[in-house]
């Protein structure tokens, strides 16, 4: 065999292996953002009307991509807001199947049932209720029918403060899914009636930090709950990223433990 030959194999496994790496990189839910977008310049701080937001009966809805992640994102400020009545609803939009696994690796409808129950429950906590689309995980679309199912739930709850994943300032790496709930969600707002803020969390640029230092001790029992997601060693490594990230979010504005948002009025 001739180098030519050689060199010949050697260009037709590097592609293969290059059309794997992007197979891969496509089937995996996990994103990278390349050419992330820089904060707003001015981001001055906002006030959400937090005095109406923490008060007996406002009415909170959270889109979230996949159980835990209210309590993973948000726990902290869900806590505050059940202790002070508000009315607080879940959008969730997949099961947390994981149905994008083969099938050798998991059980698509026990992954189901059982993370269904522990958002409940942990919902339970700060006195939420839960509503299923039941889209399937990892493979989430900010299709028209999503958006539609989003919106039809918004505007059912009558909410007034909609939470939802930061579709245009994510974090560098971000679970597809996430990004497509934000950017339904953000395509669903637009024609809620009763919704007067937009409060996006998982967000690099925030201009609200809601102050959870008294309630953190709350938060990580929450996480706790979805113990088929955290567990063994895992819970102290994800216990440690979300304090972390609380930490920096606290040095913000002053305080131990923060939750940061990107918030902007409807008028």
């Amino acid at each position: 065999m001739g180098w030519s030959e050689i060199l010949k194999i050697g260009e037709a496994v590097g592609i293969a292996l290059a059309a794997l790496l992007v197979f891969l990189y496509f089937y995996q839910p996990q994103r990278i953002d390349f050419f992330p977008k820089s904060p707003p310049n001015p981001n001055p701080l906002v006030d959400p009307d937090s005095e109406h937001l923490l008060s007996n009966g406002t009415r909170v809805a959270v889109v979230a991509a996949h159980p835990d992640d209210p309590e993973f994102y948000i726990g902290g400020l869900l806590t505050q807001l059940g202790r002070t009545g508000a009315e607080i609803a879940i959008v969730m939009c997949t099961d947390g199947d994981k149905g994008y696994y083969p099938k050798f690796l998991t059980d698509a409808a026990e992954n189901r049932r059982v993370r269904q129950l522990e958002q409940i429950e942990a919902a339970a906590e700060y006195g939420a209720k839960v509503f299923f689309l039941h889209e399937p995980d990892g493979r989430l679309k900010a299709a028209s029918t999503v958006v539609d199912a989003i919106r039809k739930a918004l505007d059912d709850f009558q909410s007034e403060y909609v939470l939802y994943f930061d579709p245009i300032y994510p974090p560098r790496l971000q679970h597809s899914d996430h990004l497509r709930s934000g950017m339904a969600t953000e395509e669903a707002v637009v024609s809620c009636r009763s919704a007067k803020w937009l409060m996006r969390y998982s967000t690099h640029a925030a201009n609200y930090y809601a102050d959870i230092s008294e309630v953190w001790p709350v938060k990580a029992e929450l996480l706790k709950i979805h113990k088929s997601q955290f567990n063994g060693d895992r819970v102290d490594m994800v216990m440690s990223f979300v304090q972390r990230r609380a930490e920096a979010d606290g040095l913000a504005i002053g305080v131990s433990y923060a939750e940061g948002f990107r918030c902007t009025r409807l008028d």
